[in-house]
């Protein structure tokens, strides 16, 4: 994923620099030369990132309809961005090619656009005139159908945007530096040099590598030896399992007035609050989303503070942002916030509003207000719960009986798996090359390592999850822990099938024999052993239509 990203910023920068289109920059770009409107090079470069996004989208949605076999995708787009490279490096080739389908001639839009007597109108349909000269002219566009086409909608748009960025901001730069920014940027720009030679080289190996299956083999070879790298990959996303940094978590020493909740689309539990509202009370702001084991460790303490401490002027408010899409659903988090006991207001930001407005990143997040509505303490993750509770209990001014914890904690266990997830936009560990789309996987191998895991049988993957197409799809599991848990969701009474390395009993609280019946979206308890293993494969066999989200560990 990140080198497919660091190409598709080339591939929008080097559509700018295309020898056909350089030339015309200047002229295009008009206020880069000190007369015209300064907004003029703005509007250039958003309509023509507005024209391409819609042209792509558009061709993104009516080829979704293609019932295509995700490997034909595969091959493909791989074969596009290798014939790519092969244009880069013979550019004489290419430029054969446009003369003879007249592909030259969408130049003439840009002589219609310029001609324009409203200098606004004029450049926005310049911009948009732009969209089929930088396509048509420069080979790169390629590079956009071979990754957005194939890709889930959420990567091939991350792809897209990624392109548009490198080509608006080559744009921008050359239009507002002008002609010595032009000049200083030959060695880039000449289709013979070694910049765009190299280029060509890394997109030949990158459509080798998509077109034979073996760019899936290396992203997990990648994982296994270069941690930084998944770590980057899923940065890209908010994620429960990220390193908590010293300096952003305890005390704050210069309190700052909390930032208001925003954008929020439903409550449970009470209704529309402010934290204006709340003023002169203790806030307790916890960025929470159900299916995440790491909240769900912490839900117990923020239960027993909520009923401690509630009556000496305490409040605490959920804001439940979902990790995956059936979090969204409010029904959903209704059930979960009743099976975890929770009486305090929930507020559901779905957009992400009251996060960004937080700048947070974790979950779960901690954010204690005092009753001036200033934010005196954080916590990001587990742990630190007596802490925690001092801090409540010193804005308070309380000195009574501290909480009682129910005795049902769930504890971390040192060494184990780490949160694995199954989807292909951040998928680790898994042993067999994870195809986009419906695919047979034939018989499970045994998985190569702890964290590692295999599938079996036929199988739907997408961006976030992966789901049985067939009854008897399998998936096994190479764990260390004592416990296993899996997000699911499926056809409401359909089954899981859960064996254990060795003939041991599952014992995880939602399986009863040896299934685990699904009745809604969640974390399932599949596994709990009497001790801590260091490697121990599990099997779940799965009936059709049910779908896994992500496994974690206890």
């Amino acid at each position: 994923m990140v080198v497919t990203a660091l190409l598709s910023l080339l591939a929008g920068v080097l559509t700018v620099l295309a020898p056909c289109v350089l030339p015309f920059l200047p002229v295009i770009v008009g206020g880069s030369l000190g007369h015209g409107s300064r907004r003029r090079p703005y509007l250039i470069a958003g309509s023509l990132v507005a024209s391409l996004l819609l042209f792509t989208l558009l061709l993104k949605v009516s080829t979704a309809f293609l019932h295509i076999d995700p490997r034909a995708w595969a091959i493909g787009s791989g074969t596009l961005v290798v014939l790519l490279g092969l244009v880069m490096l013979f550019p004489g080739v290419w430029a054969r090619v446009s003369t003879a389908l007249k592909l030259d001639n969408a130049h003439q839009l840009l002589d219609k656009a310029r001609g324009q007597r409203s200098e606004t109108l004029g450049a926005v349909l310049t911009g948009a005139a732009l969209g089929p000269v930088f396509s048509s002219c420069s080979p790169t566009y390629a590079w956009v159908i071979a990754t957005v086409l194939p890709a889930s909608p959420t990567v091939g748009l991350f792809y897209l945007g990624v392109y548009c960025v490198g080509m608006a901001g080559a744009l921008l730069a050359i239009s507002l530096a002008g002609r010595t920014l032009i000049n200083r940027l030959g060695w880039a720009a000449n289709p013979r040099g070694w910049f765009q030679r190299v280029i060509a080289g890394l997109f030949i190996v990158v459509g080798v590598l998509v077109a034979t299956g073996l760019d899936k083999d290396f992203q997990a070879w990648a994982v296994d030896r270069f941690p930084s790298l998944a770590a980057f990959e899923e940065g890209l996303i908010p994620s429960a399992e990220v390193a908590m940094p010293a300096t952003d978590r305890g005390e704050i020493p210069n309190p700052t007035a909390a930032p208001e909740l925003t954008g929020i689309s439903a409550w449970i539990n009470s209704d529309p609050l402010t934290l204006a509202e709340l003023r002169g009370k203790v806030v307790l702001v916890d960025f929470w989303t159900y299916s995440c084991v790491n909240c769900v460790r912490t839900q117990p303490y923020l239960n027993a503070w909520y009923d401690r401490y509630h009556d000496a002027g305490f409040e605490i408010v959920g804001v439940h942002a979902p990790e995956f899409a059936f979090e969204k659903v409010k029904e959903n988090v209704e059930r979960a916030v009743v099976d975890a006991g929770i009486r305090y207001p929930v507020a559901l930001d779905n957009d992400f509003a009251t996060w960004r407005a937080y700048d947070n990143r974790y979950w779960p997040a901690k954010y204690l207000i005092d009753q001036e509505g200033r934010i005196r303490w954080v916590h990001f993750g587990e742990g630190d719960y007596e802490e925690a509770e001092q801090q409540i209990r010193d804005l308070l001014g309380e000195s009574g009986d501290k909480a009682t914890v129910s005795d049902e904690v769930m504890q971390h266990t040192p060494g184990q798996s780490p949160e694995t997830y199954l989807g292909t936009l951040r998928a680790a560990g898994n042993d067999v090359t994870l195809v986009e789309g419906n695919h047979d996987y034939g018989v499970a191998g045994d998985p190569s390592a702890s964290g590692h895991w295999t599938l079996g049988g036929s199988w739907q993957a997408d961006g976030e999850s992966i789901t049985a197409t067939r009854d008897g799809a399998q998936l096994r599991y190479r764990f260390s822990g004592r416990e296993m848990y899996l997000v699911m969701d499926g056809p409401a009474g359909s089954r899981v099938k859960v064996e254990v390395e060795g003939g041991v009993t599952p014992g995880g609280e939602h399986v009863q024999g040896d299934h685990a019946v699904i009745d809604g979206a969640r974390m399932y308890r599949l596994v709990s052993l009497p001790e801590v293993t260091g490697g121990t494969t599990v099997t779940l066999t799965f009936d059709e239509g049910v779908r896994a989200n992500a496994f974690t560990f206890g």
